[in-house]
């Protein structure tokens, strides 16, 4: 069986007309092409649909029954329609994207708040997390991207470079380093550290660096979080390394930052997406926006 719309179409128009010639001009079709529809759907339903008289069709039995199926298929489609218009256009949609606290904080929310604004309709999920499962995450969830370091990501994630960041020393406001302009690694020696768990990525890098710059503090405090960094070089706890971008955040206050050198580190962040998943609009169109935002951020625009 093979019944289409426009059959659906015709054979409501008659059923609400009473009459082909009517019915063919609330169409805008000829008569014959509409009796052609009707005759159509009769041979593929196997039912005498209408009981013709001289001037007027009058539902038969089997066409009372077919009339209430047929107006909620053609509403069902309607409505599609209606929705992958309001989709290509923007005006509803949802997208997802995973990351880590900082870049949460500092870059998507604002952000997102903007995007909310233009496109109200859309709805955004933010879903902030270590950094070191995003790939997992993306991976096993049907989430959109993330945003993070390009680090320990397996064959199956591509990533896009959207953003540089380079990591600074953090110093309590008081602190003798604070009247330099730029720090060197080997500075900071002398004094205890506040380092990131070395199960994060960012940890591992800032690790990596200490060791091979052989660099060795008189005490070590070791945490998991950002906020807990912070606020331990906040209270003149010790010093710390993290990316510049952490500077934006509001428990930053009151703290130093300076740009390290011998060596400057810089730090990649990247857009990570599934390589199989395709994007929806919604989800294509914040892609761009989102990249056009850091753009624009980044050239001092």
């Amino acid at each position: 069986m093979n019944i289409t719309l426009r059959q659906l179409r015709a054979f409501v128009a008659v059923a609400e007309a009473g009459q082909f010639t009517q019915a063919a001009r609330n169409l805008h079709v000829t008569q014959s092409a509409l009796s052609m529809l009707i005759r159509e759907l009769e041979s593929q339903t196997g039912l005498r649909l209408f009981d013709r008289h001289t001037r007027k069709v009058v539902l038969s039995e089997p066409g009372q029954e077919l009339l209430g199926t047929a107006r909620r298929v053609l509403a069902e489609v309607e409505e599609a329609v209606r929705h992958s218009k309001e989709l290509t256009s923007h005006q509803r949609g949802r997208v997802s994207i995973a990351s880590g606290t900082v870049l949460s904080s500092s870059l998507l929310i604002p952000f997102i708040a903007l995007f909310q604004q233009r496109y109200p309709g859309i709805r955004v999920e933010l879903l902030d997390m270590a950094e070191q499962d995003i790939s997992r995450r993306l991976e096993q969830e049907p989430i959109d991207f993330g945003l993070g370091t390009d680090w320990n990501r397996p064959d199956t994630i591509e990533a896009h470079p959207v953003m540089q960041d380079q990591y600074q020393a953090l110093l309590p406001h008081h602190h003798p380093l604070t009247a330099k302009a730029q720090i060197r690694w080997h500075d900071l020696a002398a004094h205890p550290f506040i380092a990131l768990s070395s199960h994060s990525p960012l940890g591992q890098a800032i690790q990596r660096q200490l060791t091979t710059l052989d660099i060795r503090f008189p005490q070590v405090h070791e945490v998991s979080l950002h906020t807990t960094v912070l606020s331990m070089v906040r209270h003149g706890l010790g010093l710390a390394i993290l990316p510049a971008n952490t500077q934006s955040l509001p428990e930053a206050a009151q703290i130093i930052f300076r740009p390290l050198k011998a060596p400057v580190l810089p730090r990649q962040v990247s857009l990570l997406q599934l390589r199989q998943r395709s994007l929806a609009p919604a989800a294509t169109l914040f892609r761009s926006e989102l990249l056009a935002h850091i753009k624009r951020q980044h050239s001092g625009g």
